[in-house]
């Protein structure tokens, strides 16, 4: 009987043994390092993290960068609707620079998306073919509907809270050639998704300043710096651009949900012009910033985007103005969350 319990005994503990390799080794093949790539209209960014594919979680940053590439400033210049040879090779070098850095922590996949300015380009597929190949990643052309809810699910991820709901949250994305505005609401038991799609942008609305408003040439002077007396006219535009072209049920979630700010625009434009209480801004904030910087030209600002930086300010104020939005969070996201997740 002894040798038979023995026996019994010695044949569970090595069961124990093999049964725990096993899942020692299941636990570390969750963890795999994966880089995100999100090339925008005005800017490319990268970053490579620490992804639970079981959990569905993002985990430790590795590395990430972003550089400065006009897309949509080359595009405006165009006379055949194309992004130039200049702008692409630029894109090109920027781009396999990071790549070759994000390699180094050996990613089991470089992916991404290219938004607004390559959805407009006739030649906007080419480009990112071409990207593909000479940077060695596997980027795709997203859907401004896409982007949006690619948006919302970074957002959520970055705000890392347990217990936040998607129907708690309205998540803005402003790039330099889109705006997104993602709500969900339950409909009939179900989530359903409504997107606010805007045309007014980070780099559009520059343009729009540059061009129109003070009648320079796009191609010669690039930048709307000092903006001056003409800021209550552009907030008086962006204000009324925005009361006609967002949905009355968005302007409701915008003043009842909790509004969270992702992106270049939010995470550094504004960030670096307002002062921010807990993460957060208000108009008030935002009235005092533009109401000093609408004085001050290229010289007196700093940074790769200051062409842009102050006419963000006037952007921001006009939609929370227009759509009575109390409050905006910012929260350290772009799309490249949600592309690492997927």
């Amino acid at each position: 009987m002894n040798k038979i319990l023995h026996g019994v005994i010695g044949l569970t503990l090595a069961c124990g043994a093999f049964t725990t390799l096993p899942v020692a080794a299941a636990v570390k093949s969750c963890i795999e390092n994966r880089a995100g790539i999100d090339m925008g209209s005005g800017s490319t960014k990268i970053q490579v993290t620490q992804v639970d594919v079981c959990q569905h979680r993002l985990g430790k940053v590795l590395y990430e960068d972003q550089r400065p590439v006009g897309f949509n400033a080359d595009l405006a210049k165009s006379n055949n609707n194309q992004l130039s040879e200049a702008i692409q090779q630029q894109g090109v070098a920027a781009l396999s620079e990071m790549v070759k850095k994000a390699q180094s922590f050996k990613p089991t996949r470089v992916t991404g998306v290219a938004t607004a300015v390559f959805r407009t380009a006739s030649n906007g597929q080419q480009v990112i073919d071409r990207f593909n190949q000479q940077a060695h990643v596997n980027l795709k052309i997203i859907s401004q509907q896409q982007e949006a809810e690619l948006g919302f699910q970074s957002a959520k991820a970055a705000l890392n809270e347990k217990n936040v709901k998607d129907e708690d949250l309205l998540v803005w994305d402003i790039g330099g050639g889109s705006m997104q505005m993602t709500s969900y609401r339950d409909q009939a038991g179900k989530p359903a998704v409504e997107v606010y799609q805007g045309k007014l942008a980070s780099v559009t609305l520059k343009d729009f300043i540059t061009n129109v408003l003070q009648n320079k040439d796009l191609a010669a002077d690039t930048t709307p710096n000092p903006i001056g007396s003409l800021r209550n006219t552009v907030l008086r535009y962006v204000n009324f651009y925005a009361r006609t072209h967002v949905s009355p049920e968005m302007k409701k979630d915008a003043q009842t949900k909790r509004v969270i700010g992702i992106g270049g625009v939010h995470g550094f434009s504004i960030k670096s012009q307002v002062h921010l209480h807990n993460n957060s801004y208000d108009i008030a904030d935002l009235e005092q910033a533009s109401k000093n910087n609408v004085w001050k030209g290229d010289s007196e600002l700093k940074g790769d985007y200051r062409a842009t930086d102050v006419s963000n300010l006037l952007l921001v104020e006009g939609y929370m103005q227009a759509l009575k939005i109390p409050q905006v969070t910012v929260v350290k996201a772009s799309l490249i969350q949600g592309i690492l997740l997927q």
